[in-house]
């Protein structure tokens, strides 16, 4: 069976300060991909990421979410389409220090709804669990540990039911043993949810280990 397009990417270009980033960039990203984003640093890598997400817009060329021109969705609309179809896990967590560990997961359906109901209580404790937190719901989030504090970030990507999950370094701040541990994880939450993966990474280890890889030099694919 034919794999469902998420998104495409037609002759993309992005320029700060007259500066190119990203050049001529045209790529196609489908349900269930795996897929590692390498480069140098400063080659555009973050900036593809972003752009993917909703969270930048290119100079120039098109970015569409299955048939939709995402530039030219209303301001309300890109928030929309960010909560509801997409994912972010970030090499520092971005996690809220005054929170606790369900209540950081949660935030997102806040954000989408405004009001937290007893299923999405439910759906966060079963990811929490799914993650290997579930003993850990109420616990402070300083009070864990780095590769503890990026399973709650992987949870709370998951709490909308994304489609695709964009991860920025998701293994750069962690030891070996905890970072082969969140790969696993990120695997086998591909393969049973289907969700698809794009992730932007200096770990050659983890890089080989994705189904396809983009490799950025200078801007370009």
């Amino acid at each position: 069976m034919d794999k469902k397009k998420l998104l495409t990417l037609n002759k993309i270009e992005k320029k700060y300060n007259d500066k190119i980033i990203l050049y001529n960039i045209n790529l196609e990203i489908y349900e269930g991909d795996f897929i590692g984003i390498t480069g140098e640093s400063g080659s555009g890598k973050s900036t593809l990421l972003n752009i993917l997400g909703g969270l930048d817009f290119p100079t120039k060329g098109d970015i569409y979410f299955k048939d939709i021109n995402i530039q030219n969705l209303k301001e309300k609309e890109i928030s929309k389409y960010r909560n509801e179809n997409i994912g972010f896990i970030f090499q520092f967590h971005f996690l809220l220090p005054e929170f606790n560990v369900i209540e950081n997961v949660l935030i997102n359906v806040l954000i989408k709804k405004g009001k937290i109901e007893d299923k999405d209580k439910k759906r966060a404790i079963e990811l929490l669990e799914y993650v290997g937190l579930k003993e850990k719901l109420n616990i402070n989030i300083d009070k864990i540990s780095g590769g503890e504090q990026q399973r709650v970030a992987i949870a709370r990507s998951l709490i909308n039911n994304p489609e695709i999950i964009l991860a920025d370094e998701p293994t750069g701040n962690l030891d070996s043993k905890t970072s082969e541990e969140i790969y696993k994880l990120l695997r086998k939450i591909n393969k049973e949810y289907n969700t698809t993966f794009i992730i932007v990474t200096h770990s050659e280890r983890i890089s080989k280990r994705c189904d396809k890889i983009i490799k950025i030099i200078d801007g370009k694919i």
